[in-house]
């Protein structure tokens, strides 16, 4: 019975990612093939390459989809049965999957931006300080998926108390700028102490943000029925 309920929370959490993916396929084609392109044309514009802004852009974007997907479809999931805990469960699955899905799409596309400038001239990286700007998103996406999962579900739990709002929007500030500071660290770059420091940072904080969503949805009160 446990293996049963626990098969099925990671399959909730695998719908909700490939759904997502599905979804956005469009997108994430579409940018590694122009992206690379913009990049080579507009040299000597970005000059560190289109792709490092669209990485963010993807970051936040995570950030949006869980929170907005938590926060529209969760009393329709309680609604149909499932439970807070499988639905805490699922969404950490769905992190993960958002997690090494994304940094995986995000390497490919420093790396074949490394290739096509490469081709039309001096790219402004190697290609080892592609491969990196690509995999530190492991850890750092996380951040961005947990931060609006904890925002999402705090909106639920409290919803209408204007204070607790202006709260979270100053906490959610100050926590998005800490990130901004992590994701665009040079640390990223430099070998040794420095790179295992902001890791163990983002670690930390992604730990952090996790048992905070975990106590948060454990509590949102769902209404025994909803449309």
């Amino acid at each position: 019975m446990n293996a049963a309920i626990a098969n099925r929370r990671f399959r909730f959490g695998r719908r909700l990612f490939t759904g997502t993916v599905t979804w956005l396929s469009l997108w994430l084609i579409g940018g590694l093939v122009l992206a690379p392109v913009v990049s080579t044309v507009l040299a000597q514009v970005f000059e560190i390459g289109l792709w490092t802004i669209i990485a963010t852009v993807f970051q936040w974007s995570a950030a949006g989809i869980a929170g907005t997907m938590l926060y529209t479809k969760l009393p329709v999931w309680i609604s149909r049965g499932c439970t807070r805990r499988e639905i805490t469960a699922a969404y950490a699955v769905f992190g993960a999957l958002t997690t090494v899905g994304l940094a995986a799409y995000l390497t490919a596309g420093f790396v074949l931006e490394h290739a096509a400038m490469s081709i039309a001239g001096e790219p402004p990286t190697g290609l080892g300080e592609a491969v990196g700007a690509g995999v530190r998103y492991l850890a750092i996406t996380p951040i961005y998926f947990f931060t609006g999962t904890l925002i999402a579900a705090l909106a639920t739990r409290f919803n209408g108390d204007n204070r607790f709002s202006a709260a979270v929007l100053f906490g959610t500030g100050a926590l998005y700028a800490a990130t901004l500071y992590l994701e665009f660290n040079d640390a990223w770059f430099d070998a040794g102490w420095s790179t295992a420091t902001s890791a163990a940072a983002a670690l930390a904080l992604t730990a952090a943000l996790v048992a905070a969503c975990t106590a948060a949805l454990r509590s949102v009160p769902i209404p025994a029925k909803q449309a």
